[in-house]
Parts: C-alpha cells; sequence; structure tokens
C-alpha cells in the first residue's frame, strides 16, 4: 500500500454561528451561591417506584414509559436515582377483580408533580388488556402503556413546546450524519469519511447512519492546487449544517504535499487529517445543539455499529521551524 507523504494538517480554524453569551448577572461577594444552585432542576422525568403492584412489573412499565420520554421527545428520564429533575412521575395500581362495574381488571393511578411538590396532572390509565396479560408483563400491553403515559407526561412537560413546528422538526432527531466528502484524488472521499467517523465516535459525538434523524450533518470538501516544483496545496474544508441546512460551523485545513503523493491510497493519511480536525467540529456541534440546555449528560453513546470501534491515532508531536510545515509522520 502506498502512503502517502503528507504532514499533519496544522491550520485548524473554527467559524460558529453563536459568539459568547452575555453574563449580566454578577454574584454579591458574600453570596456563594450555594443555596440557589441547590435550586436548579433540569428538565427531566424521576420515574419513581410504583405502589400497589411488584417491584419487576414497576420496573417494566418504568422502562416504558421512559424509553419513550427519551426516544420519542427527548425529555430525560430515569428510574429513581435522578433527583435533580425538575419533574417526579408517581403511579399506584388498582385491582379491579372486585369492582364488577369496571371492565378492565388492571387500572393506574398516575401523578405527574413538580419537584417543589405542586401536582401538575392527575389521571387513571385504565390497562386495556387481561389479567393474564399484566400478570406476564405482556410487550404490547407495557408498549401501549409506555406510549399513552409518555404523551400525557410530554404535554405537561414541554407545554407549548409539544407538537409546534419547531418541536416537531426536532422530535426524533439526535446526533450527526456524516455526508459526502468530494473532491479528493485517490480514494480519499470514502477514506476521510471513514476516519472521521472514527474519531468523532471516539471523542463521544453520537453518530446516526440516518440523515433524517440527525440534528447535524457534516460534510467535507477538498481542493487540490496544481503541482509546482513536486509540490502540491490542498485545502479541506468541514461544514457543519442544522436540519434546515443552514452552515453553523466550518472547520478548515490546509497545507502542501508532494505532488502526486494523494492520487491513490491515503492510508493513516485521513486518520491524521480527521483527528486534527475533531476538536474544532465537536465544540461547534456543542455550541449549537438545540437539546443541550435542558437534555444532561447521560454518558458518550457509541458509534454506529457499522462505524469500526477503534480509536483515533494520537498525533504525534513533531518539530518544526518557522515557517514551515512539520516532516511527515514516520
Amino acid at each position: 500500500m502506498k502512503r502517502a507523504a503528507i504532514s499533519l494538517f496544522l491550520a485548524l480554524f473554527i467559524v460558529s454561528a453563536c459568539g459568547p453569551l452575555p453574563r449580566p448577572f454578577g454574584r454579591d461577594d458574600g453570596d456563594s451561591g450555594t443555596k440557589l444552585a441547590r435550586q436548579i432542576f433540569f428538565e427531566g422525568v424521576e420515574v419513581q417506584p410504583m405502589t400497589g403492584t411488584t417491584k419487576p412489573m414497576s420496573e417494566l412499565i418504568a422502562d416504558a414509559v421512559i424509553g419513550r420520554l427519551q426516544n420519542t421527545y427527548e425529555i430525560p428520564a430515569s428510574y429513581q436515582g435522578m433527583d435533580r429533575s425538575e419533574f417526579v412521575l408517581l403511579g399506584h395500581v388498582v385491582d379491579n377483580q372486585a369492582d364488577p362495574g369496571v371492565s378492565e381488571p388492571i387500572s393506574v393511578e398516575w401523578q405527574l408533580l413538580r419537584r417543589d411538590g405542586e401536582v401538575l396532572e392527575r389521571f387513571v390509565d385504565a390497562v386495556d388488556a387481561s389479567r393474564l396479560e399484566w400478570d406476564y408483563g405482556s410487550a404490547p400491553m407495557l408498549e401501549k402503556i409506555g406510549e399513552r403515559i409518555s404523551t400525557r407526561v410530554a404535554k405537561a412537560v414541554l407545554g407549548e413546546r409539544f407538537g409546534t413546528t419547531g418541536q416537531d422538526r426536532l422530535l426524533g432527531r439526535a446526533g450527526v450524519y456524516i455526508g459526502q466528502v468530494t473532491g479528493a484524488p485517490g480514494d480519499g472521499n470514502v477514506s476521510l469519511r471513514r476516519a472521521m467517523a472514527v474519531a468523532l465516535g471516539g471523542g463521544g459525538v453520537r453518530l446516526t447512519n440516518n440523515p433524517v434523524e440527525a440534528i447535524f450533518t457534516l460534510s467535507g470538501t477538498v481542493e487540490m492546487g496544481s503541482p509546482e516544483n513536486n509540490a502540491q496545496s490542498i485545502r479541506i474544508v468541514w461544514d457543519v449544517k442544522d436540519v434546515d441546512g443552514q452552515v453553523v460551523g466550518t472547520a478548515r485545513q490546509s497545507n502542501v504535499v508532494a505532488a502526486g503523493s494523494l492520487d491513490g491510497s491515503w492510508g493513516r493519511t485521513a486518520a491524521f487529517v480527521a483527528a486534527a480536525a475533531t476538536e474544532g467540529i465537536i465544540k461547534v456541534v456543542r455550541q449549537n445543539d438545540p437539546n443541550k440546555l435542558r437534555a444532561p449528560n447521560l454518558g458518550a453513546p457509541r458509534p454506529p455499529r457499522d462505524i469500526p470501534q477503534t480509536a483515533p491515532p494520537r498525533t504525534p508531536i513533531l518539530k518544526q521551524q518557522p515557517g514551515r510545515a512539520p516532516p511527515p509522520p514516520t
């Protein structure tokens, strides 16, 4: 495999649509802010263990509701252990077998409260299932419960944002879709795209293989200069676009390489290029993430399965003379 003689790309500039946020509020010298900090909650839902049923059933129903809240409405939710969330969901199971006037054998009394105790929603959900389905935790039954309850909770939590145009554009969307890379000689277009997926995934960025499900789309453009004195300039531009197709940030890389050195296989060169651009691209994504103000960091998700699960190579520290690019890695 031909190894391309290319040095690391040093010039990396980020242009983002977001500037520094104003800070109109100061803090008195004698105020530590501790009391205020304890009163700040994020827009999430803690599902408490249900009463009137077994622990396994309580966990199954909680999982069904939590999954819908997170995946459909992008509302952070957890079964207990989320005491910084603004909302708390309580449920009590009622056995209706002794009541001949009720057709459903099981119903659940739900309460959605704010952390301070204010009741936002109080309602009863009749479980459309037989007693046998309830006792065995039927999957279709749990799916229906999760859908009904999560929708009711999401409407209360999101308020006017539920079902609005802006919310619909983001419903079900998450992560970054890596689009096409164009203009590169040799196998550069394919190699750069794959290397960028590995680098971003290793950096904790959530990736998706479906552009319809993504909040951001990353695309790359490569421009090669004409060979001159056995040298050739190269410029790579990475654009980060939002769901409306607007560019919210750009990373630029440029250098001079040996003429024709990239006409074949890029090899490890693509990995070094992607690693050098990753930090700037992650900054743009985080600065413009529409969910960051209400979704806590629940841990870095893994890249899609069809992308190699290897860490990006470390950028070697090379000596450099003033005004000149460093030599290619050996």
